[in-house]
């Protein structure tokens, strides 16, 4: 009788058989339910029918549901939740964006750290072009003439946090006068070490208004809150040295897609109506 004899494979063996196996190149990416501001009154009908709907200067949270619109995306849910919130900001970055209103085309990279970094720059999800986030602001389709008469890039970089709204992590995304306000806040305080309160303030330019975030230190955060934001910082900064892996090895631009074309128009310095 013949006896089936298991030998071990060797760990130089399994280690060249790794090696020569394809891997999809993929990362892990923070995908977080968002929490923002109405910047502006929305309102519906017209003449003495006209209402508003959502008023300026009310906080909201939006989760992503598993509904899906006549695009076939995914639907988010809105739910207001007042005019002043709590929360610990744990970690902000930065992100180029540009909305093209006039082709209805969005623009932007993808979240990032520092100006040195090499970034790519995406067109209706496809990578269009690729460098730092100086370089890619320069680049002669995307300059502008600012409400002021002043030259400015289209391209935008907005502020990124990633904070704790009851004990649950949302992202929030600041631009025009709230992020001037955020970083204006954050020379003043470290905040991840405070619970920050944040409401609005009207502003006005011309003709137009909007509320525009604010933030003021509520309080030092306690020991367990402490321990807690410890553990959702190394977790974001894991998804970071991810994403950053992915990016430095990925390089390929579909250089068969249009740019788009910016607005003629000027952009104000306000919020997103968003």
């Amino acid at each position: 009788m013949t006896e089936n004899i298991t030998t071990v494979v060797s760990a130089d063996v399994l280690a060249q058989l790794k090696e020569s196996y394809p891997i999809e190149e993929s990362f892990h990416r923070l995908l977080l339910p968002r929490l923002g501001l109405r910047s502006q009154d929305v309102r519906e009908g017209k003449g003495k029918a006209m209402k508003v709907t959502e008023e300026a200067g009310t906080f909201y949270i939006e989760r992503q549901t598993d509904e899906l619109n006549e695009n076939d995306k995914k639907i988010w849910k809105k739910e207001e939740i007042g005019t002043q919130v709590e929360i610990i900001i744990l970690y902000h970055r930065k992100q180029l964006r540009f909305y093209d209103s006039s082709n209805e085309i969005y623009t932007s990279s993808p979240i990032y750290d520092t100006n040195d970094q090499v970034i790519p720059l995406f067109c209706n999800k496809v990578e269009v072009d690729r460098g730092t986030p100086d370089e890619l602001k320069s680049r002669p389709i995307y300059q502008g003439i600012s409400a002021k008469g002043k030259p400015i890039s289209k391209l935008e970089e907005n502020r990124i946090l990633y904070a704790l709204y009851k004990n649950e992590m949302f992202q929030v995304s600041l631009r025009g006068t709230s992020m001037y306000a955020f970083l204006s806040y954050a020379r003043t305080v470290l905040p991840p070490t405070v619970v920050t309160s944040c409401s609005s303030e009207a502003r006005e330019q011309g003709t137009i208004n909007w509320n525009q975030m604010t933030f003021l230190k509520s309080r030092d955060i306690d020991a367990k809150e402490a321990e807690e934001v410890l553990g959702r910082v190394a977790e974001i900064k894991t998804a970071i040295e991810s994403e950053k892996n992915y990016y430095g090895k990925i390089n390929t631009i579909d250089t068969s897609v249009a740019f788009p074309r910016p607005s003629s128009e000027g952009d104000p310095d306000l919020e997103p109506l968003f």
